[in-house]
Parts: structure tokens; C-alpha cells; sequence
């Protein structure tokens, strides 16, 4: 009985730590080498205050969860930047420091024998002091791990999540400081490892780096792929097979003889498998969106989409525009190297009006919207919104002030819902934050509701209210590009920037999109598009600044921009 309970335990430590790392890899879109030896860190730290320092076993728990929180902060901040092979090998070499200082640390860890006689768990004068003893506190701990990585996923904050995983500059220019939120996560992640791992030295009595080996890490990381990413319900399968079935091959006959040499490699060899036939996991991230629940989705949310809708300025730095000229741009340069893309480029957006930039390709189109939104740092000129100076605004603080951009290849997160890529949009959600999330859940809840009359009604102006609870990567093209759109809406900004919104598309639906622009211009938002297609430009713009060789050549209406002789020569070589 004490050796099923002892497998059950230790089951239920793999799960807790698959979660954790699930809210990394799978949630966070980090690929983490190291995730093991956060655990380990977790159990020596919780180890060495209670036996040293003859500390509460809850005492050493805390120190082991904000010391580890603090490591995983420092280790993240940098490596968040770099590409995801590098933050591959960033934490693989993280992993291979901490195993090898706990090896060589004789003094502290113990070395190779690691550290014995680390006191059991108490609570209250109450100490399990056996493996059937232990499951009830082994089973509330995993309640509190399955309830903060629930709170934490079904958020706002999640949401945020998701799409960095996606995409980090779709999220960027919809306001999100995706730092921020990849930084936060590793901490919730690694902190939450570094607790299960106290715990498992408190429960084994005993700590050694072996718990945070490289093999370790691999195993945790084949239980996440196994049972699914993104995925709680997949955590829980993945750890439980993978941990269940060796012990079940235990009481074959010789089998332990070539499972326990064999194990690496089976692990490897299962994460292969998954990654090239069912990269998804035995349950997928949105398994349970059948039919059924999509229609029943739809019909209970879709309440609220036709109720009045008291909109409210979401951003505390948005200002509503009082200038007739919303958006001044003047002498903006930048050069890569010898190549100068943009050159002494200027333009205004007045208020309520739509502006139109062509040109030819490479003339600096794009590069000008990357210096407008903040992707692109300028090397001079300056850029004024509503009068106030913006010119060194990162990506998303832009959208916070009022000025969102979409994307030529349009960008929408596809592996989330329709909805949830309206939501994403929301500026300043409570629910973004981890501290208003778990102490005043009462604001993230009124915010929450708020935010969805928003979305509907954004999803009714394009007309994908029926398609809400559809995964983006479902929609047609144009739908794609519709649903970029209304997401930019959400945002609440006053100036769209819209790159080439009309390409790609069937032409049955420029004319919809044309239509679109137009209302959007009378209900008040100032719009600046990047268009080749010129009968898009003569039926929506006001005025059209046309670029050649990063410059503005010319400027005014559509008519007398295509009288320039320049233009005939440069745009279409006559």
C-alpha cells in the first residue's frame, strides 16, 4: 500500500511540475532546457534554511519559491530577446551550470551525495510521516498549483500570453510590453517548480543534484508534449503516463532490466514522434471547441453583443484629439548602413480624414509606418500626436497613446479564438496584471464583462459575430484581413495605419473593404494606408503622398498626385 501511495506522490509531483513548465513552453511559447533545475534549486535552497538555519518547513518553501523567482527574473530578462534556438541553448547551458555547481559545491550541497536528513513537513504540530500520510498534502498542493495556473491562463493575462507565443510584434502594436509578460510567466513557472521541488526534498528527506539533471529536464519537457501545450487537462496525462507505465513494466519480468538503461531514449524518441505526427499532444489546446459548445457559445455570449454599449476611454495615456491635424510627421530619416530607406520624410493626418501613401516597392512605405509605430527608431525628425511628442515611443506604447497599426501579412494570432484576438486588443485590462488578477478579482471580472460587449460589437461592425468562437486560422483570407481590423478598433486609437489592407483579397471584396475604410473616416478615425492597388486609393483617400527612394515626391489629391509626370515615370515607366 505504501509503495502505490509512494507512485501516486510522485505522480503528483510530475504533474504539479509539468503545469509549471506547461505556463513556459506551452502558454509562454519559451522553450525551457532548464526547467529541472529550478526544481532542484527549489529543494536545496528549502533543504539548507531548515536544516541549517532550523527554520519552519513553510519558512524554507518561501525562501526556495522568491530566491528561484529572482533567478528565473535575471535568467529571462536577457534571453527573451534572442531568438528561440538561443533560448534554447541559454537555458540548456543554465542547466548544465546549476548541475555542476551542485555537484561541486561539497560544502553547501553535499556534491554527489547530497544533502540527508532533511526534516518532514509540518503543519501545525501535523507531520505525514508516511507515503499514504503525505497524499493529502501532496493533493492540496496540486489543487493550489491547478488553481493559479487556471487563474493565470483564463485571463486577460493569458491571453497576452498567447499571442506572444505567436507572435511578439502583433502583440507589441496592439500596446503590450511583451517583456513584461514572457518575464512574469518564467517567474510564475520556475517559482512554482522551485516550490514542488521543497516540497520533494521535504518528502524524500533528501535532495541531490540528480533531480536536476539534464534527463530530468528532457523527461518534464516529453510529459508537456505528450499530454498537449496549452493544455492543464494535458499536464496531468502526460506526467501520469509517463510515470505510471515504467513502474507497471517494473513487474514484468526483466523488463526493469531494459526500461531503466532505455529510458532516455524512449523519452527522446516519444518526443520526436509528437513533435512530427501530433505536435498538438494527446489533447489539444482547444479539444473541447466542438460543434455543439461553439453554437452554444455563441448563443449565450452573443446576448450582449445588441446592448448598449457606454464606451469608455480604455488607455490612461490616450488623448482624444483636439488638433484638425492629429499626427504630424516631419524630417523623419533612417539609414541601415549606406542605404538611407527613409529620407527627410514628412507628412500630416488630419482628423477624420484618410491618407494614402503609394509608391513603388523598396521606396520606404513600411519603413515609415515602422518609424510612425515605434518598430523602427528614427535616426531625426520628430513625430507629434495631437501636439504631444512621441518620437522615441516603443512599439507599444503607441497604441496606449491612440495610434495602432495592422500588418501587410496581417498578423492575427490563428491559434486563438476569433474573439480572443479582439480582446487581446483591450488597452489597460486589470486582468493583465497578476496582482489585480488574484487580490481584486471583483475589478477583473466588471472590466472582463465590459470588454466583451466591446468585442461583439467590434465583430458585428465586420461581420464575424457568427464566427466569434471559430479559431482565427479557420477564416478565409479576407475574413483574416476583416478581423485584423476590427481588432485595431478594439484598441479604441484614433489613428489606424493600415499596410496594403486590400491585398490578397478577392476583388469582390475590395469594394467592402473600400466601404469600411470610408465609415470608419466619417465616425471619426484618422486612417493612413499603404495601398498599390490605385482604385482603392481614388475611392477612399483625401490625400495621397507618393515616395520614391525613401522621399516624398510629391503630395494632394488623387488626381493631382497621378498628373505628376514623376510619378507616370517612376510608378509605371512611362
Amino acid at each position: 500500500m505504501e509503495y502505490l501511495s509512494h507512485i501516486v506522490n510522485l505522480a503528483l509531483f510530475y504533474v504539479a511540475l509539468t503545469v509549471s513548465l506547461n505556463l513556459i513552453l506551452g502558454y509562454g511559447g519559451m522553450a525551457s532546457l532548464s526547467h529541472a533545475a529550478f526544481f532542484c534549486i527549489g529543494g536545496y535552497v528549502s533543504a539548507i534554511v531548515t536544516l541549517q538555519l532550523s527554520a519552519n518547513f513553510l519558512v524554507g518553501v518561501a525562501l526556495a519559491i522568491a530566491m528561484t523567482m529572482i533567478i528565473g527574473g535575471v535568467l529571462a530578462a536577457p534571453f527573451i530577446r534572442v531568438k528561440e534556438e538561443y533560448v534554447l541553448l541559454f537555458t540548456l547551458s543554465f542547466q548544465m551550470v546549476v548541475y555542476h555547481l551542485m555537484m561541486s559545491m561539497d560544502a553547501i550541497t553535499g556534491g554527489d551525495s547530497g544533502i540527508f536528513g532533511v526534516p518532514l513537513p509540518e503543519i501545525l504540530g501535523w507531520s505525514p510521516e508516511t507515503p499514504t500520510q503525505f497524499l493529502p498534502l501532496m493533493a492540496a498542493v496540486l489543487v493550489l498549483v491547478y488553481w493559479i495556473a487556471f487563474k493565470v491562463t483564463r485571463s486577460p493575462f493569458g491571453r497576452v500570453l498567447k499571442g506572444c507565443r505567436e507572435d511578439d510584434s502583433a502583440v507589441s502594436s496592439l500596446g503590450k510590453n511583451v517583456l513584461r509578460f514572457k518575464v512574469t510567466i518564467f517567474m510564475v513557472g520556475t517559482g512554482v517548480a522551485a516550490g514542488v521541488g521543497a516540497l520533494f526534498a521535504h518528502y524524500t528527506q533528501f535532495i541531490n543534484p540528480s533531480v536536476g539533471s539534464l534527463d530530468a529536464s528532457i523527461l518534464i519537457i516529453a510529459m508537456v508534449v505528450l499530454g498537449g501545450t496549452a493544455n492543464l487537462m494535458g499536464s496531468a496525462v502526460g506526467a501520469i503516463l509517463l510515470i505510471i507505465i515504467p513502474e507497471i513494466l517494473n513487474f514484468i519480468p526483466g523488463a526493469s532490466d531494459l526500461i531503466v538503461p532505455l529510458r532516455g531514449a524512449i523519452y527522446g524518441i516519444l518526443l520526436i514522434v509528437f513533435m512530427r505526427f501530433r505536435p498538438e499532444g494527446l489533447i489539444p489546446e482547444y479539444f473541447h471547441l466542438g460543434k455543439g459548445e461553439k453554437k452554444d457559445g455563441l448563443t449565450q455570449k452573443a446576448k450582449g453583443s445588441d446592448e448598449t454599449v457606454t464606451r469608455k476611454e480604455n488607455s490612461k495615456d490616450a488623448q482624444v484629439p483636439q488638433c484638425k491635424v492629429v499626427l504630424e510627421v516631419s524630417g523623419l530619416s533612417k539609414a541601415f548602413g549606406g542605404l538611407k530607406a527613409v529620407d527627410d520624410f514628412s507628412i500630416s493626418l488630419e482628423r477624420g480624414k484618410v491618407t494614402a501613401l503609394v509608391g513603388p516597392n523598396g521606396c520606404g512605405k513600411t519603413t515609415a509606418f515602422n518609424l510612425i509605430t515605434g518598430f523602427l527608431r528614427p535616426d531625426t525628425g520628430k513625430i507629434l500626436f495631437n501636439g504631444r511628442d512621441i518620437t522615441n515611443f516603443s512599439a507599444h506604447r503607441m497604441p496606449q497613446s491612440g495610434l495602432v497599426r495592422s500588418w501587410q501579412d496581417v498578423r492575427i494570432f490563428k491559434e486563438m479564438t476569433v474573439l480572443d484576438n479582439i480582446l487581446i486588443a483591450r488597452q489597460n485590462q486589470p486582468g493583465e496584471l497578476l496582482s489585480q488578477l488574484f487580490f481584486m478579482p471583483w475589478k477583473v471580472k466588471q472590466e472582463e464583462a465590459q470588454n466583451l460587449k466591446e468585442a461583439y460589437t467590434h465583430l458585428k461592425t465586420v461581420g464575424l459575430l457568427e464566427k466569434q468562437m471559430e479559431l482565427a486560422r479557420d477564416l478565409s483570407y479576407a475574413e483574416q484581413k476583416l478581423l485584423a481590423i476590427a481588432r485595431m478598433l478594439a484598441s479604441e486609437a484614433w489613428i489606424l495605419l493600415l499596410d496594403e489592407p486590400s491585398s490578397g483579397v478577392d476583388p469582390n471584396w475590395v469594394d467592402h473593404f473600400m466601404k469600411m475604410i470610408r465609415n470608419l473616416a466619417l465616425s471619426g478615425k484618422t486612417i493612413c494606408l499603404v495601398e498599390h492597388n490605385l482604385e482603392v486609393v481614388r475611392g477612399v483617400s483625401d490625400t495621397v503622398y507618393f515616395m520614391a527612394g525613401g522621399r516624398k515626391i510629391s503630395q494632394g489629391s488623387f488626381e493631382e498626385v497621378m498628373a505628376d509626370p514623376e510619378l507616370g515615370e517612376i510608378y509605371f515607366g512611362v
